[in-house]
């Protein structure tokens, strides 16, 4: 490993292993939705052969995958903003790059809330779907103590999915954070 003193050998190295990042966080956000759709998918077939009370377990699970999968959406944000302020100003100019010209482009924020509004319809719906199933699959209307408890909880996790999936302003506090510790910063490094 060669150790340069070139701030726009830095700053292209570091680009490179930022845009590595977004990819692999990317990527693993499209594995946590998999997961949960398969997790779904096992406790649906378990719980209508056997154990209708196994789908109860569903939003739960999904809950926690919506934590991971928003940790990571937020971690990309703010890898982009990173990118964008700190990278690709001080080495090609302000309002150039990609991370510029996404943001620039006016369909970039509503394709940016079609993907989350579709983890969430995913996410969501399948809690919700898990509760319909387990209601579909009783004949009874009596509900064991049990089973009312584990209806309760999933309802209260199908209200956090919902809650902790609703990150409007996080983008805009981050973005506000960069810039400002840019401004406290050294002079940029231009080289154009």
């Amino acid at each position: 490993m060669t150790i340069t003193k070139d701030p726009a050998q830095f700053l292209l190295a570091e680009y490179a292993q930022l845009k590595a990042e977004i990819l692999k966080r990317s990527e693993f956000q499209h594995q946590l939705i998999s997961i949960a759709l398969v997790a779904l998918g096992a406790l649906v077939s378990v719980g209508l052969k056997e154990s209708p009370i196994a789908v109860l377990a569903y939003p739960m699970l999904a809950l926690f995958l919506s934590a991971a999968w928003i940790y990571n959406d937020g971690q990309i944000a703010q890898l982009g903003i990173y990118i964008q302020y700190r990278i690709e100003e001080n080495l090609i100019g302000e309002g150039l790059g990609w991370e510029h010209a996404i943001k620039a482009d006016p369909a970039s924020p509503i394709i940016g809330k079609s993907i989350r509004i579709a983890a969430r319809g995913i996410l969501i719906g399948s809690e919700l779907m898990a509760i319909g199933l387990y209601a579909a699959s009783k004949h009874d209307i009596h509900l064991p103590k049990r089973e009312i408890v584990l209806l309760v909880v999933d309802l209260v996790a199908i209200f956090f999915t919902f809650w902790i999936t609703r990150h409007r302003h996080l983008r805009e506090q981050m973005k506000k954070a960069i810039q400002r510790t840019q401004s406290e910063s050294p002079p940029a490094v231009w080289c154009g």
